[in-house]
C-alpha cells in the first residue's frame, strides 16, 4: 500500500530546473552547509503546510531566514530531535499553522504511514553510526534511473523528510533532490544503532 502526500512538495526554482525542497549546500555560511539540514526538513515542511509550491531561490532564502532564530544550532553537531519539535512548534504558532510537532520514539511506521494519510510530510533523521559517531557507512540513498535504482549518497547524522511510502521504499527529499531510501535498511539501522536518534518528528493537526 502507498502512502503519499497530497500536493506536489514546495520546489524552488533555479533557472529551469526545479529541485524537490531546498538544500542547506545552497547557503553560503560553512556551518549552515553542515549542520542545517534539519531547519531545513522544517522549512520545507511548513512551505508545505502553508501552501506554497514553488519559489525563487531568493524567496527561499528570505523564507529560512526568518526561521533559523528558532533552531539553535550546535557547532558541528546540528540540532537533536527534541529542539527540532522545540523549533518547528514556535514557527508553526508564528506563521498561523494548526500542526505541533513533538520527538517520535516509538510506533515509528505506525505514525509514520499515519502521517502520511493526514497530509503531512515526515521528517525523520538517519542518527550517527553509534557507537563510532565519526565511522560507518551510514544508509544508501537511490535515484531512479532507466534501469532501476542506483545508489546516489550515503548518510549519516542527517534530517530528510518522508514524501510517499510503499511497501518497498521510502521517496524522501534531501539536499533539493528527490531520492528513495530502502525501508528495511531504515528499519535495519534504527535497530542497530538506537531509535533516540533514528526517529520521527511526529506532527499532528489540532
Amino acid at each position: 500500500m502507498r502512502s503519499e502526500l497530497k500536493r506536489p512538495y514546495p520546489a524552488v526554482r533555479t533557472g529551469a530546473s526545479l529541485s524537490c525542497g531546498g538544500s542547506q549546500n545552497w547557503f553560503p555560511e560553512e556551518g549552515f552547509r553542515r549542520c542545517g539540514c534539519g531547519v531545513i526538513a522544517c522549512a520545507d515542511v511548513l512551505l508545505y503546510l502553508t501552501g506554497r509550491e514553488e519559489l525563487t531561490r531568493e524567496e527561499y532564502f528570505a523564507h529560512v531566514a526568518a526561521l533559523r532564530k528558532y533552531f539553535p544550532l550546535i557547532p558541528r553537531r546540528g540540532i537533536d530531535g527534541v529542539r527540532l519539535a522545540v523549533g518547528f512548534n514556535l514557527c508553526a504558532k508564528r506563521l498561523g499553522v494548526d500542526v505541533r510537532a513533538g520527538w517520535s520514539v516509538s510506533g515509528f511506521w505506525r505514525r509514520l504511514e499515519a502521517q502520511l494519510q493526514n497530509d503531512l510530510p515526515a521528517v525523520i533523521s538517519v542518527g550517527p553510526s553509534l557507537p563510532n559517531l565519526r565511522g560507518g557507512a551510514g544508509l544508501a540513498l537511490y535515484r531512479k534511473t532507466a534501469e532501476g535504482c542506483e545508489e546516489a549518497a550515503r548518510t549519516k547524522a542527517h534530517f530528510l523528510t518522508v514524501i510517499a511510502l510503499d511497501d518497498e521504499w521510502m521517496e524522501v527529499s534531501s539536499w533539493g533532490r528527490r531520492l528513495y531510501l530502502k525501508r528495511r535498511a531504515y528499519g535495519d539501522y534504527m535497530r542497530r544503532h538506537g531509535a533516540l536518534l533514528s526517529n520521527l518528528l511526529y506532527l499532528k493537526k489540532l
